[in-house]
């Protein structure tokens, strides 16, 4: 994944960019392999997941490399395959509940189940851009985002999409201005705190709101540079962000203000957070190098927790939460873990 970002110039931002998009290019440039078979224990699959979500402490999906859909029933143990006609891989899911799923990933493509993904339906975006994260607040309404500005719309469950144009006010740190033009910045995450309010994430710590169900955005002050690769809100007025550097920004009002959290970091280490969630008084952040950071106060503030030297070796990309506050974590080389509390359980041991 990526590495940590210092005190940036215009060269190294853009090299940054481009490696990233280079980082991506070799995963989903990876090929694709037949199906091999059509149920895995947690310890059989080999393929990087880079989103998950769960209904229930039993069911739930995880996307990843190769274009592969996992589906569990059992907590994780085990996954059964599913397919959505594609090579092409996904890279975020969401589930409203078992009825209603939506994946995305690489060419502006959007599949969407009703039927806890026996079966998928592809849809039309309107874009051949990466997608990098999709939401649904409701059956209807959902939003997808992804690279060069990338935000498309749906009021019909994705029957149809519409495009979303950034404002061209979008704050930029002054030194790269003259390089990158608002509308070409990089959109990392997405997130609703009811059908009304979503705010999306993403390049130099873009953070965007809107009050109109994402037909228009405005930006926000935020405290930070360094891009940020996930956002999540619990309702309209509590949200967090996570980023390069170990970046973590919690707002209380809406984004009014946003305030860069304390965290206890690996010794000898500045690393990267790629998601978080808060749900009730539990909340998880999960990065590069096996990072992992628990709330027990409602991401209020935030403990480093110690996890086995083997998941060190690898990124934790997706955490989805339950309301009791147990979840799932997911990352590379098919690394699950399961959360309850502050016992973390890796799912598969060998990596």
């Amino acid at each position: 994944m990526l590495s940590s970002e210092g005190t940036l110039g215009r060269d190294v931002r853009v090299g940054r960019r481009l490696r990233w998009f280079l980082s991506l290019a070799v995963v989903w440039g990876a090929g694709s392999t037949a199906w091999a078979a059509e149920r895995d224990s947690a310890e059989e699959i080999r393929q990087s997941l880079y989103a998950t979500c769960f209904v229930s402490e039993t069911e739930g999906w995880a996307v990843g490399d190769l274009a592969r859909i996992f589906h569990t029933t059992d907590g994780a143990k085990n996954w059964e395959r599913q397919d959505a006609g594609t090579q092409k891989p996904f890279v975020a899911i969401t589930c409203l509940d078992r009825d209603h799923l939506w994946v995305a990933g690489q060419m502006g493509q959007i599949a969407r189940s009703t039927d806890a993904g026996n079966t998928w339906t592809m849809q039309q975006s309107g874009t051949t851009r990466q997608f990098l994260e999709i939401a649904f607040v409701t059956p209807e309404r959902g939003m997808a985002v992804g690279d060069f500005g990338t935000l498309r719309r749906t009021d019909d469950g994705g029957k149809t999409w519409s495009e979303v144009k950034l404002p061209q006010d979008t704050r930029l740190p002054a030194d790269i201005t003259d390089i990158v033009q608002p509308g070409d910045v990089v959109i990392y995450g997405v997130s609703f705190g009811d059908p009304d309010h979503v705010w999306v994430a993403g390049e130099f710590g873009v953070i965007l709101s809107s009050t109109d169900g994402g037909l228009t955005f405005t930006s926000q002050v935020s405290p930070v540079e360094t891009s940020l690769f996930g956002i999540y809100f619990a309702d309209a007025q509590h949200g967090w962000a996570v980023g390069l550097e170990e970046t973590l920004l919690a707002t209380t009002d809406g984004g009014i203000t946003w305030t860069k959290q304390p965290l206890e970091s690996p010794k000898g280490f500045t690393l990267a957070l790629y998601d978080v969630a808060v749900r009730g008084n539990n909340g998880w952040a999960v990065g590069n190098s096996g990072l992992l950071l628990h709330s027990v106060d409602a991401g209020a503030s935030w403990k480093l927790m110690d996890v086995p030297v083997k998941l060190r070796s690898g990124w934790l990309r997706g955490v989805s939460l339950l309301p009791d506050g147990r979840g799932f974590v997911v990352g590379a080389r098919g690394m699950v873990i399961a959360l309850d509390g502050e016992t973390i359980t890796p799912l598969k041991h060998n990596y």
